[in-house]
């Protein structure tokens, strides 16, 4: 697919490398990640415009995103039509439709919002271009990793900033390939 949006994930993990703990309900993302992290991912999806997630990550945020247009990704679209807002769009296409589609209305750029699923569907089609991870210093011994299944991609650090005095370190990659 030539011209397909640049696909930028975006994350926040544990320093052991989770993004929820296992029971994903008792700690949601928005409970344990920094005023920092929050800020930073506010203003780069706003400035992206455009967020892929899936039904999970949907449903824990719990709406749509002021100043942005959310893709929700699940195998039921129809379950989510009482909501009526031209800002949320629910499907069930794959990942490549999906930028193919954006390519054909000349998006450029997508941010990739989780979670663990939707970011593996990108990364195992070689879908993903750069990546901003925070890493908040937190710990959770077992919880639902930022991956799943076997995924072999190589990626080079461009950027790493500290965005407080606790450690949250904000790392910033780049595809190889």
């Amino acid at each position: 697919m030539t011209n397909r949006p640049e696909v930028i994930l975006i994350a926040a993990m544990s320093i052991d490398g989770f993004i929820a703990p296992l029971d994903k309900e008792s700690l949601p993302s928005t409970a344990w990640t920094s005023k920092e992290d929050k800020d930073f991912f506010s203003q780069k999806s706003k400035e992206i415009g455009l967020m892929i997630m899936g039904s999970k990550t949907f449903e824990t945020i719990g709406k749509a995103l002021q100043d942005r247009v959310s893709i929700v990704m699940t195998s039921q679209p129809e379950r989510y039509t009482s909501h009526n807002d031209p800002d949320l769009l629910f499907t069930n296409e794959t990942p490549k439709e999906i930028l193919e589609n954006l390519s054909s209305q000349e998006v450029e750029q997508v941010a990739l919002c989780g979670g663990a699923s939707i970011y593996s569907l990108f990364l195992e089609k070689g879908l993903v271009d750069k990546m901003f991870l925070t890493v908040e210093p937190f710990i959770f011994g077992e919880g639902v990793k930022l991956f799943k299944g076997e995924i072999e991609q190589e990626f080079s650090l461009l950027k790493q900033n500290r965005l407080n005095e606790k450690g949250t370190l904000l790392l910033e990659y780049e595809a190889l390939g």
